[in-house]
């Protein structure tokens, strides 16, 4: 089973010259090339699947919204002290997964002045983690593991350790026995090593 679909494309978000414009202008973020490289047109762009495998648990979504109209971490979750308070109002919104419902997403931090910003993951049970990839990374990652629900957990420091995060790193695993058979032109071999170190 499987839903994808394109949302509308708004006009000013269809002109990259306009949104970087802006955002340099209006929020002070002068992004890089290696940012404005990876610019799409639409508002929203996500998926969700689910393997048809009866024996397989495998399920993947993404949520990739445009770079101009993300929400920040603040408007959803303040933080419990004055750091997080500081670093989720840095933090913007660019993936999630409403249909799943698994409250997990993927921030860029954008402080004033920032071209190259961090990117962050966002769960209930760790809070926020910096990412060991850069933006274009994460999203020529996502199109890889096409939203498999946890690949970022490959990219952090926390999560895949504890038990609780057993499923995870089975559906993971899975994940990389199945998908260079049916995607032999992705290389997987940067995703094994990873989960080879987490697990």
């Amino acid at each position: 089973m499987s839903e994808a679909r394109f949302a509308e494309i708004p006009r000013y978000l269809d002109d990259p010259d306009f949104v970087y414009g802006s955002l340099s202008e209006d929020y002070g973020l002068p992004l890089s090339p290696a940012v404005r490289g990876y610019f799409f047109r639409y508002d929203e762009i996500k998926a969700h699947w689910r393997s048809l495998n009866p024996n397989s648990d495998l399920v993947g979504e993404f949520r990739l919204s445009h770079i101009y109209s993300g929400r920040r971490m603040s408007y959803i979750w303040e933080g419990t002290n004055d750091q997080e308070r500081e670093l989720y109002q840095q933090l913007l919104i660019f993936d999630d997964t409403p249909q799943t419902g698994t409250g997990r997403m993927a921030m860029m931090r954008t402080p004033r002045g920032t071209t190259d910003p961090e990117i962050w993951y966002f769960d209930m049970h760790d809070g926020a983690m910096e990412m060991d990839l850069d933006y274009g990374a994460y999203l020529d990652t996502l199109l890889a593991t096409k939203g498999t629900i946890g690949w970022q957990y490959l990219f952090c420091d926390k999560g895949m350790g504890d038990q609780g995060f057993d499923p995870i790193a089975q559906e993971l695993k899975e994940m990389l026995e199945v998908f260079p058979r049916l995607f032999p032109d992705h290389d997987y071999s940067n995703l094994r090593a990873r989960l080879r170190e987490r697990v």
